[in-house]
């Protein structure tokens, strides 16, 4: 995970802060598939994109993981983004951080999860970050990963692929 962290940090400072194509007020939705290493399973994903400021982005989230040995989950997060351009105004990197409220419901009990069956709610951290490639001036597709730390043994790492609609 340190690793991950420093690589974004690294990226971020040497390709210095070019103008992203963010900009204050703009708003965007898409959709995603995700994949939770916690759960072991994939599962699809919403949000929704507000530019703070010309390179900050806001974002809400939900994603709802299919069920897989006993276990059934869905968080929602709130992060930020910071966008840097790449390449030509339409590849961008962004490391993100915010907030995380995750539902399990845990079936079965198992050595991993030795708490017993029912439901429990946990708030954490989130951070990673991504790559957004912008098709044209509407649509765009990302590439993400972020690490919640919510404690517990319900720490996970999500891998996410996804299309935005600017409006």
């Amino acid at each position: 995970m340190k690793k991950i962290i420093t690589l974004v940090c690294a990226l971020v400072i040497g390709v210095g802060f070019a103008n992203a194509q963010v900009h204050q007020g703009e708003t965007a939705a898409g959709i995603n598939l995700v994949y939770g290493s916690e759960i072991e399973s994939m599962g699809i994903g919403a949000r929704f994109q507000y530019g703070v400021l010309d390179q900050l982005r806001a974002e809400v989230g939900f994603n709802y993981f299919f069920e897989h040995n006993h276990l059934s989950w869905w968080d929602v997060n709130v992060n930020a983004h910071w966008l840097v351009g790449l390449w030509n105004e339409q590849l961008y990197i962004y490391p993100l951080a915010g907030v995380n409220y995750t539902m399990v419901n845990d079936k079965n009990p198992t050595e991993r999860h030795p708490e017993g069956p029912g439901q429990k709610n946990y708030i954490g951290l989130n951070v990673g970050g991504g790559f957004e490639y912008e098709i044209d001036e509407n649509w765009g597709v990302n590439l993400d990963y972020r690490h919640t730390i919510s404690g517990g043994n319900y720490d996970q790492g999500v891998f996410g692929l996804g299309v935005n609609y600017k409006f």
